[in-house]
C-alpha cells in the first residue's frame, strides 16, 4: 500500500522525478566550456612576441588563466659550430643574465611579478626548452607569434613557430603580427571570437580537434563553421584513363561530405551550439584561406595527424600549412592531446 501511495502521489505531482532526470540529461548533453589554467608565452623580445603577450593576456583574462613567460638563450656553440675568437668564456651566462633583466621588466609591465616564477630564462635548444617549460608549468596553451617569413627560407628551414607546433605537449595558438592591434582601445577590449572555423576531413584526428573547438566556442558563444574541401589528386586529373572519372569522384565525395556534415551539425545543434557548414572543392589550404577572408573568420582551430619522417619534412602537414598561410589566428591541437582537455568543463 505504501508503494502504491507513493506512485499515486508521484503521478498526481506530474511525474516530477523523471522531469528532473530529463533535465539533468539535457544539461549533460550541452556543450561544455573549456578550461585554461595556464598559458605559456615564448618571448624573444621582438615586437611580434610582445604583441602576442598582449593578446595572450586578454585571452588569459577571459579564462582567468595564469600567464607564464619563457626566453631561451641559445649557446654560442649551437650558433657557431666553429669556435669564434673574441667571445668571452661566460658569454652564455651574460646573455642569460641580460635576458633575466629584460624579462623582469616585461613581467612588471604586464603585472606578472606575483606569484613568483611566472617567468624564466632557459639555456638550450629553443623548441625543446619551450616544450619543457610548458610541461613544468602545466600550461594548457602556448601562445606564440609568427614572423611571416616566405619563400625558400621558410620552405627548407622552417620557423621556430612551426617547430613548436610540431613538438609542443599542448595546443598552440599562433598569433599573426597584425592580429593584435596597437590601439589602446583594442588592448583594453575583451577578446572576442565570433566565428571559429574547423577544417574537417572526417578522420578521428580532425574530429578530436572539433571537440576542442566546441569547448572554445561555448566560452565565446561563437559560431562553429565546419569546413571540408574535396581535393582530387593530380594523378587522377592528369591520367587519361582516369580523368573522365573525376566528376563522378567529386560528386560521390560531395554526397559523403554532406551526410557527415549533417550528422555533426545535428549533434552540435542538439547541444545548443551555433553551427554552419561549408563544402568546397580544391586545395584545402587554399580554400580555407579564401573562406576565412570572405566570411571574416576570427579563429581557425585544427588538429594534427601526427605525420613524421621525410613526408613531413618536404610536404608538411595540412595543419602546418594552414599555420603558414592563414590570415587569422590558428589554434593547433596535437592529435595526442585533443580528446583530453576539450571534454572538461570549467568546474
Amino acid at each position: 500500500m505504501e508503494i502504491q501511495s507513493a506512485i499515486a502521489r508521484w503521478e498526481s505531482e506530474g511525474g516530477a522525478i523523471p522531469q528532473v532526470q530529463s533535465s539533468r540529461r539535457q544539461e549533460s548533453e550541452r556543450m561544455k566550456a573549456l578550461t585554461l589554467r595556464g598559458i605559456l608565452v615564448p618571448i624573444d623580445f621582438s615586437p611580434e612576441s610582445l604583441k602576442t603577450l598582449r593578446y595572450a593576456k586578454r585571452l588569459g583574462e577571459r579564462f582567468k588563466a595564469k600567464l607564464y613567460l619563457v626566453h631561451v638563450v641559445t649557446p654560442p656553440l649551437a650558433l657557431f659550430p666553429q669556435p669564434r675568437e673574441g667571445l668571452p668564456s661566460n658569454f652564455t651566462q651574460e646573455m642569460a643574465a641580460n635576458a633575466v633583466k629584460r624579462l623582469q621588466k616585461i613581467a612588471a609591465e604586464f603585472s606578472l611579478t606575483s606569484p613568483p616564477k611566472r617567468y624564466t630564462v632557459r639555456i638550450g635548444a629553443t623548441v625543446g626548452e619551450i616544450s619543457e617549460v610548458a610541461r613544468i608549468t602545466r600550461a594548457e596553451l602556448i601562445a606564440i607569434a609568427t614572423r611571416g617569413y616566405t619563400g625558400l627560407k621558410r620552405a627548407f628551414l622552417g620557423s621556430t613557430t612551426e617547430s613548436v607546433v610540431r613538438n609542443a605537449p599542448c595546443p598552440v595558438l599562433v598569433v599573426r603580427n597584425k592580429d593584435e592591434s596597437t590601439s589602446q582601445r583594442a588592448r583594453r577590449a575583451p577578446l572576442q571570437f565570433r566565428k571559429i572555423l574547423v577544417p574537417l576531413d572526417f578522420s578521428d584526428a580532425s574530429r578530436l580537434g572539433l571537440e576542442y573547438a566546441l569547448g572554445f566556442a561555448q566560452e565565446f558563444r561563437a559560431t562553429v563553421i565546419l569546413f571540408h574541401s574535396i581535393f582530387v589528386s593530380a594523378y587522377l586529373m592528369g591520367n587519361r584513363h582516369t580523368a573522365h572519372q573525376v566528376p563522378t569522384v567529386i560528386s560521390n565525395q560531395q554526397e559523403y561530405a554532406k551526410v557527415e556534415m549533417e550528422k555533426l551539425r545535428e549533434t552540435i545543434s542538439r547541444k545548443g551550439g551555433a553551427v554552419e557548414t561549408n563544402i568546397a572543392v580544391g586545395s584545402p589550404v587554399e580554400q580555407i584561406g579564401k573562406y576565412v577572408r570572405k566570411a571574416s573568420v576570427d579563429l581557425i582551430i585544427t588538429s594534427t595527424h601526427g605525420s613524421s619522417g621525410w613526408r613531413r619534412v618536404f610536404i608538411g602537414s595540412t595543419a602546418e600549412r594552414i599555420v603558414r598561410y592563414a590570415t587569422c589566428p590558428v589554434l593547433v591541437v596535437p592529435n595526442r592531446f585533443a580528446g583530453k582537455k576539450a571534454s572538461k568543463g570549467r568546474g
